[in-house]
């Protein structure tokens, strides 16, 4: 290999590990419990702010997508700023993707 071919593959390296990081081993990383459940509403969203609580949660404040604002607290802290997320019904909160919030989409109409 040459100078060029090393430094183009190490360029290219960084593309190749950024599927990884959205890659999950453990479903249980992709939903959250609803620890104080009080009066949230269900629905879908997107994590605006991420605030860590004392013990082992986080309060997700959220910008609903029909609903206005609302905030909840969690038993994990796996969620970051930006994701689109929906809470059920039954006190989860899931990580949304592209084709799952498409499939939800199409279920509502």
């Amino acid at each position: 290999m040459t100078g060029s071919h090393v430094a183009a593959a190490l360029l290219l390296l960084p593309l190749l590990l950024l599927p990884a990081c959205t890659y999950y081993t453990d479903p249980a990383e992709e939903e959250a419990n609803i620890v104080a459940p009080g009066n949230f509403k269900a629905g879908s969203g997107e994590i605006y702010q991420v605030g860590v609580l004392s013990g082992k949660g986080c309060r997700l404040f959220l910008r609903m997508d029909v609903t206005g604002t609302q905030s909840v607290d969690v038993d994990r802290c796996n969620f970051t700023q930006g994701q689109v997320v929906e809470l059920t019904n039954d006190g989860r909160v899931l990580r949304v993707s592209g084709t799952s919030l498409n499939e939800m989409i199409r279920r509502k109409k």
